[in-house]
């Protein structure tokens, strides 16, 4: 028991000195990838609320049950790339310049954006998802990779929250201005605002001076080098107790909060009449919860149990199902939505967090981008085959029962993953590693700064 108290008193004086969050907002860099975050994230709810609706007026012509596997079908399309080039993005992103990714990422979502423009049928719209969403595969590994590389170790919490800050308040922002602007000006203007915000986004990341390069050379890369850091990265993740914990438990809820997702508008349109001016209300309304949790997050700037956390948030999930799934059944089920979608942005920023900064500081910076493609394969796996249960089910059984016995299910997977993190010790080893990386980063800084510092006066002296 005393040879753990060194690491106890560390951990408490690490609490203690909590960073002042709002002191990141003066680093431009980081300011940058807010803001564009943000502006992109705007835009993209234009296009997320108008594509919906115009797949609903594609599929007007069909009975209730066709229209809603027709729609859930989108989500297959999205979710299809995430499970192919996830792990190969993920290992690419760690051989180039992180912050080229990015910018060619946000040009490469601005044709698709533009692209919509010409959408007469709903196969239009799978294109569009399937390479929309081939590279966002790119840009989001690059862009966690590239958080740990701007700001410190003890800032990473604060920083997570900030950009779960503006995904909320673009939350909030988004689809109340998407569904009123699309109800008045159409389809087409949506998808060219949305066009627009990624250009704006790219040349903010273009603004940032912080060196994204990768720490070893570029090296070239071929069939073969890929597939060795693919199965590194399997390796990396597979053989680390709290990412195979990660992938296993959440993976599960993952599943069974992927079979909502392609149903919950056609359920929405179909049991309470919502339109797209309804749904922007409904979606902006559930990011205020997000956006106060983000904040609080983001103020309190240390979170020492963030799988515990974690495991709360998603019993909270369980309860959201609940609400969304009897708002049929009750008196003024439309209040029974928005409170159900109230809990949607806690939800999202609860987990998503904690989650990015847990691995930020427990996975070395050059095998981030690897191990986060891993992730992200194994979850958006589990999402794909949760949505084509989801379509197979549309119209053979009622959208309120699958919503009603994923409550359940989310329920239990949270009770489960408290007692596998007590039993098999898992946050007390997390806070251990955090604190080694968090050593091992410093020394790193240091030695940084000495050789510049020798530089600086050997030009001097020349």
């Amino acid at each position: 028991m005393n040879g753990d108290q060194p690491e106890n008193i560390e951990l408490q004086n690490t609490e203690n000195k909590k960073p002042r969050a709002f002191a990141l907002l003066k680093n431009w860099n980081f300011s940058a990838l807010f803001l564009g975050g943000f502006i992109s994230n705007v835009g993209s709810y234009f296009t997320y609320v108008a594509i919906i609706f115009l797949a609903l007026n594609f599929t007007q012509n069909l009975a209730p049950n066709e229209a809603t596997r027709a729609i859930a079908l989108m989500t297959t399309f999205t979710l299809t790339p995430m499970l192919v080039l996830g792990p190969i993005a993920g290992v690419l992103v760690d051989k180039y310049d992180r912050k080229k990714v990015l910018v060619i990422a946000d040009i490469f979502g601005a044709l698709a954006a533009f692209g919509l423009i010409f959408a007469g049928q709903i196969w239009h719209l799978y294109l569009f998802a399937l390479f929309s969403s081939s590279v966002r595969q790119f840009f989001y590994p690059a862009k966690t990779a590239s958080i740990p590389r701007i700001v410190k170790q003890d800032q990473l919490l604060s920083a997570n929250g900030f950009i779960q800050t503006s995904s909320n308040l673009s939350r909030l922002i988004g689809p109340l201005l998407a569904g009123f602007i699309t109800s008045i000006f159409g389809f087409n203007v949506a998808f060219i605002i949305d066009g627009i915000s990624f250009l704006v986004s790219a040349g903010l990341i273009i603004s940032i001076r912080t060196d994204l390069k990768p720490e070893k050379k570029e090296e070239r890369v071929s069939f073969g080098s890929v597939m060795t850091g693919l199965k590194e990265g399997f390796k990396l993740s597979f053989g680390d107790r709290i990412i195979t914990f990660l992938l296993i438990s959440f993976g599960f809820v993952i599943l069974l909060i992927g079979m909502v997702d392609p149903l919950i508008v056609p359920y929405m349109s179909f049991e309470f009449g919502v339109g797209e001016r309804e749904f922007g209300m409904l979606m902006s309304f559930s990011a205020i919860s997000g956006v106060i949790a983000a904040i609080a997050l983001s103020i309190k700037g240390q979170l020492n149990r963030k799988l515990t956390f974690m495991s709360i948030t998603v019993g909270i999930a369980s309860f959201c199902l609940v609400f969304i799934a009897v708002a049929p059944f009750l008196p003024g089920g439309i209040i029974w939505l928005y409170i159900g979608m109230s809990l949607v942005g806690m939800i999202n920023v609860g987990f998503n967090i904690p989650f990015s900064t847990l691995l930020q500081t427990i996975v070395r910076n050059e095998h981030l981008g690897k191990i986060s493609g891993v992730i992200d394969t194994v979850l958006n796996a589990a999402s794909l085959l949760a949505a084509t249960m989801a379509a197979a089910l549309a119209g053979v059984i009622s959208t309120s029962f699958i919503f009603g016995i994923g409550a359940v299910l989310i329920a239990l997977a949270s009770v489960g993953s408290l007692i596998a993190i007590r039993v098999m010790k898992l946050e007390k080893e997390s806070q251990r590693r955090e604190l080694e990386m968090k050593q091992l980063k410093e020394m790193e800084e240091k030695e940084e700064s000495f050789g510049e510092e020798t530089d600086h006066l050997r030009t001097n002296k020349g």
